[in-house]
């Protein structure tokens, strides 16, 4: 081949590859994306630091487990952003069957012990089947049945009272409510607001009750259910997947419910297609899936909390929001006294022993140190955030801090350190050996119960051991998984442990969960008082709301002085998330219902979260690639003309070669 037409040539080869590479490789790859890849899911991401403990909503314990159970079942009531009752599966506020209207069913009827639900239309399983009085009906059997009392433990402060229900038509039910020990009609202040799941009866009504309540893993099998392994009438959907996912424990797979009634009762529906939920074993690693854009919410220690604050403050972390404040759910911590005469060491049902561990407690230390100033100080059973039912002790009730006088208690009472080792002994003198509780000679030695999943809860217990040194008692406390302490607690086997409670917006279910009424049920201190529960009996028949707030501070009285539970802390919620991957997280201090922490199942924040997709890239204008092209091939034609000459000046070119090389 001719010199000139090899040179032609390669000049040719050039202006190609400069025309390639003027276009957009980028774009290039979009288009053919674009034509064949399916669009991406939209996912909301939610960080836990507790694994769910059972998929079955009459075995699951912890919170994080109650707020996965309402993402997938409904209630026949829910809670607002404003923190009051609203309607769900029942479409209206239920309300209380007036006795004379010549109703044959409210013969003899108290007022209030007798209420109606109306129920939806629009409501299906997520397996097709529509939810009607009967799935209604079958969940109040399930719960209230008295031979089912004991096994359908989980939702006891609802059932406790309930008697019975009937159908009055296919979407309206009533549920009646007595007095279990004498078996007569009993009116039940708290029937507004029963958070109980609603299970499919078409489901499990072939399924023994007991192993419901105490068995049941909480999914279905492909052959009772094929792809369906939930079958709820919630907001999502559990994944084909999820019992694999829930023994794996690192994810579970919820998708959006397409049926969902709320659309078609309320207006509202979820704008996302997925939600994960995502358990890590370390606050470190979940704040690193936050700020790399793994997760988009997720609740995180006080330390880690603060360390995030920081870095928004400064500047350092961006797209992050971090927020705090009261938590709705009304949880709060304290150190258990067990009052069973058993465990290890039965001293501690002395009262005296119980107030001298109270003033041993330095609250505000607590606070000020484990918590860094997040939380408000523990006094009675409902707390402060509850305005309308808690109850605070007044000067001469209220417990101080006070170690002298706490050693001046024991010593004056019989609990003296009579071998100089600096731990107190009962002695005859002491309560405790004069009701037959221990033998003389017993040390006041005892074991504390700490959960793992709080790494604030061990330095807390490390602290208190210091603190409880300092008046001669001995605290010996063992980290273990929430799953041990809540199977040790139950038990009613242990001396002390430091565990929490969470209530809803009525303080039924909290006080119900320390009546006798709970024990070997709710129950984890086993306490009994008669002017207890006499008062909290008293607080549920009475519907009057002034009447009845009497009777609840009464309750929360008798139990503050009996140092029963030591309540050390109300922590607040310590969130973060990012602000560039959804919109609609709105104001948790003005509608503190948005929280994530509202598990009773219909939180209005999923239906307003929106996902900040990306905007679509614009389409791809040829006329001005082609002209760009052309002015790069020009550019490359003339640096390659000027190559070319001074390499033929330096006789560098071979025949047949290139400028580009071989």
């Amino acid at each position: 081949m001719q010199k000139g037409a090899i040179g032609f040539l390669s000049v040719c080869v050039v202006l190609l590859c400069a025309t390639i590479m003027a276009i957009p490789i980028a774009g290039i790859m979009g288009i053919v994306g674009d034509a064949s890849a399916k669009v991406q899911p939209t996912k909301l991401t939610v960080g836990f630091m507790q694994g769910i403990d059972s998929m079955n909503p009459y075995v699951g314990l912890n919170d994080a487990s109650y707020i996965f159970y309402g993402f997938v079942y409904d209630a026949l009531g829910v809670i607002d952003n404003q923190m009051q009752p609203s309607p769900d599966l029942a479409l209206d506020p239920p309300w209380a069957v007036p006795n004379n209207t010549g109703d044959p069913d409210m013969v003899g009827m108290p007022l209030g012990s007798v209420w109606q639900y109306n129920i939806t239309q629009n409501a299906y399983w997520s397996d097709g089947e529509p939810f009607t009085a009967d799935d209604v009906i079958y969940n109040i059997w399930l719960n209230a049945e008295k031979t089912h009392y004991e096994s359908m433990w989980a939702y006891q402060p609802y059932s406790y009272f309930m008697h019975q229900a009937w159908k009055v038509n296919d979407y309206t039910v009533r549920i009646s409510f007595w007095d279990r020990v004498t078996e007569k009609p009993m009116p039940a202040s708290y029937a507004y607001l029963i958070s109980i799941p609603m299970l499919p009866k078409h489901m499990l009504q072939g399924m023994n009750y007991a192993d419901i309540g105490l068995n049941w893993s909480g999914v279905f099998s492909q052959l009772e259910s094929p792809d369906m392994p939930i079958v709820g009438t919630g907001p999502f959907i559990a994944g084909p997947n999820i019992y694999d996912e829930w023994v794996a424990g690192d994810h579970l797979t919820l998708l959006k419910n397409p049926r969902y009634h709320w659309k078609a009762d309320y207006g509202k529906e979820i704008k996302f297609d997925q939600l994960i939920m995502r358990f890590f074993q370390d606050s470190t690693t979940m704040v690193l899936a936050l700020e790399n854009n793994e997760i988009d919410i997720a609740a995180y220690p006080p330390t880690a909390w603060d360390a995030i604050k920081s870095d928004v403050d400064s500047g350092k972390a961006h797209n992050i929001t971090a927020f705090t404040g009261p938590k709705i759910t009304q949880y709060w911590t304290e150190i258990i006294n067990c009052m069973n005469q058993g465990g290890p060491n039965p001293s501690r049902l002395d009262p005296v022993i119980r107030l001298a561990e109270h003033m041993a407690t330095n609250k505000s230390y607590i606070i000020d140190n484990y918590y860094l100033g997040l939380a408000d100080p523990g006094s009675t059973l409902i707390p402060p955030i509850n305005k309308a039912w808690h109850y605070e002790p007044n000067a001469t009730e209220m417990v101080q801090y006070n170690l002298s006088a706490a050693r001046d208690l024991l010593e004056a009472n019989g609990y003296v350190d009579t071998d100089g080792d600096t731990i107190r002994e009962c002695t005859a003198s002491s309560y405790a050996v004069q009701q037959g509780y221990v033998q003389e000679g017993k040390k006041l030695v005892y074991q504390m119960l700490v959960r793992k999943e709080y790494p604030e809860e061990k330095d807390i217990a490390k602290y208190i051991q210091g603190q409880w040194a300092q008046i001669g008692i001995s605290i010996i406390y063992s980290v273990v998984e929430e799953l041990k302490l809540s199977t040790d607690v139950y038990s009613y086997n242990y001396d002390t442990a430091i565990w929490y409670w969470s209530a809803d917006i009525d303080p039924n279910y909290q006080l119900f969960a320390v009546s006798s009424y709970a024990i070997n049920g709710w129950s984890d201190c086993k306490y009994e008082s008669k002017a207890y529960d006499d008062n909290y009996t008293l607080s549920v028949q009475t519907i009057d709301r002034e009447q009845r707030k009497v009777f609840v501070d009464n309750a929360q009285r008798v139990f503050y002085k009996d140092n029963v539970y030591i309540i050390m802390a109300c922590p607040w919620q310590t969130y973060a998330w990012r602000n560039d991957t959804f919109t609609g997280w709105g104001d948790w201090l003005a509608d503190p219902g948005r929280s994530m922490d509202n598990f009773w199942m219909g939180n209005p924040l999923f239906f307003d979260l929106v996902p900040q997709v990306p905007p679509p890239k614009p389409p791809l204008d040829w006329k001005v690639i082609a002209a760009g092209g052309a002015v790069a091939a020009a550019v490359v034609i003339a640096l390659v003309y000027l190559f070319m000459r001074s390499r033929k000046k330096e006789g560098k070119i071979k025949e047949g070669g290139s400028p580009l090389g071989d």
